[in-house]
């Protein structure tokens, strides 16, 4: 039995009777693992104020031959802004829920845990930047990181160069030529103009995503895009995502 420090953020908290929580926290070098939280819903609780959805902290982690303990919580963030917003609330959830139902246990992962709270940074902001671009944002970082980074500058089947494409399609894994459309069992024709806003994404560090807008009629691309590319690699299975169709659709109604 010994006791370890690590940095890390909540992504998922389950009540276990009155007492006691159990939590999915998404730590800096270790990734992601379960952890108890007891006696943590007691205000009286040392760890009370440190142990729900959001919470960015350093935690003191009680290890048994059997489990995962916190000890004491130092912490960093809340984001406590998310909780004025309902939208940037449902945004923030859905964000956290792609993470925590897709990534596996115990890797480290640091590039996505830091761009988990870039996001989460941006939508406790009063910014002048849409969700939805921030979403697009969030889900084309989060497919390049896990390994699943769309092939853009050529067809990924037959690797025609872009320039050489007369019509250009899009599937599973990024641009498909005309000829190599019907290997793909969905595609959505595109402006190529949609790829340099991808790229842009794609090639920027994840402290500098925010610096751009796009129109709606693009952003409504991308959104369609990217859904493509996450229903082929990933568990979608995600309930925070349809309350958050919902808002898109009041936000592109405004």
């Amino acid at each position: 039995m010994s006791t370890f420090k690590a940095r890390g953020l909540i992504i998922k908290e389950t009540k276990v009777n009155d007492t006691d929580k159990c939590l999915k926290i998404f730590f800096k070098d270790y990734g992601k693992m379960d952890v108890w939280a007891r006696n943590c819903r007691s205000s009286k609780s040392k760890i009370f104020s440190g142990t729900n959805l959001f919470t960015y902290a350093d935690f003191i982690i009680y290890k048994s031959s059997k489990s995962l303990s916190i000890n004491q919580v130092e912490v960093i963030s809340n984001f406590y802004n998310l909780s004025k917003d309902l939208d940037s609330l449902a945004y923030a959830t859905y964000f956290l829920e792609l993470v925590e139902k897709n990534i596996l246990e115990g890797i480290s992962l640091n590039d996505m845990l830091l761009l988990l709270l870039k996001n989460l940074n941006i939508l406790s902001k009063d910014l002048q930047i849409s969700k939805e671009l921030i979403r697009v944002i969030f889900e084309l970082k989060f497919l390049q990181i896990d390994g699943y980074r769309p092939i853009i500058n050529c067809c990924y089947n037959c690797s025609k160069p872009l320039d050489d494409i007369k019509t250009t399609y899009f599937g599973t894994q990024g641009v498909l030529c005309q000829d190599c459309k019907k290997l793909s069992h969905q595609t959505i024709q595109i402006d190529k103009n949609i790829l340099y806003v991808i790229n842009h994404i794609l090639s920027s560090d994840i402290n500098n995503l925010f610096d751009f807008n796009v129109s709606n009629k693009f952003l409504t691309i991308l959104i369609a895009l990217n859904k493509l590319m996450l229903m082929n690699h990933f568990n979608t299975n995600i309930n925070s995502k349809y309350f958050l169709e919902d808002i898109s659709r009041k936000e592109f109604l405004i």
